[in-house]
């Protein structure tokens, strides 16, 4: 069988039967409570270590490659929203993305501001000396030359470093068969 506290029997009881002394009025009981709760409270708060420490730990600085792989993660995904929010047919922000397509514009702003710079090369030429890697080759029927013509990742340079190197697929033009003389 469970044994019960006093405070456990005190709460369990109805209020009018909460004074220990059946002469003392339930005023006095209740304030009694109260005191026994409040001696509680202090209790539990004196146990309980403080959450914040009175010297602060000095934060350790991340690392050069930490912040640039940050940074170009970073600049990645607000690219890649800024892609979500587009319209392919017209080149414009969706109508229910139009509110939150500013906020995706002053963002990829800041980064300019700060140096950072986003290069995706679609639709254009393919070039080998460019900071990409090819994922694949795809043969397009109304290509002429190699373009690129979907990217996976842009290239993230920061002050003219290269942060990122991009991915994309390029393009390739189907070559025709040239029938056997």
């Amino acid at each position: 069988m469970k044994q019960y506290g006093f405070l456990e029997l005190l709460m369990a009881r109805p209020p009018s039967r909460l004074a220990r002394f059946p002469d003392l009025p339930l005023e006095q009981a209740l304030v009694e409570l109260q005191a026994v709760k409040e001696a509680l409270a202090r209790a539990a708060d004196a146990a309980i270590p403080p959450a914040v420490s009175e010297t602060p730990t000095p934060a350790v600085p991340p690392s050069d490659e930490t912040m640039a792989a940050g940074l170009a993660a970073l600049a990645t995904n607000v690219w890649r929203t800024k892609g979500k929010m587009i319209d392919p047919a017209t080149g414009e922000p969706r109508e229910e993305n139009r509110r939150a397509y500013r906020h995706v514009e002053a963002a990829l702003e800041a980064f300019a501001q700060l140096g950072v710079r986003l290069s995706d090369w679609h639709d254009e030429p393919f070039d080998a000396g460019l900071p990409v890697k090819v994922l694949s080759f795809q043969p397009t029927p109304e290509l002429t030359r190699d373009t690129i013509v979907e990217v996976v990742r842009p290239a993230v340079f920061w002050h003219d470093r290269l942060l990122q190197v991009g991915e994309v697929i390029v393009g390739i033009p189907e070559n025709p068969q040239n029938p056997a003389p």
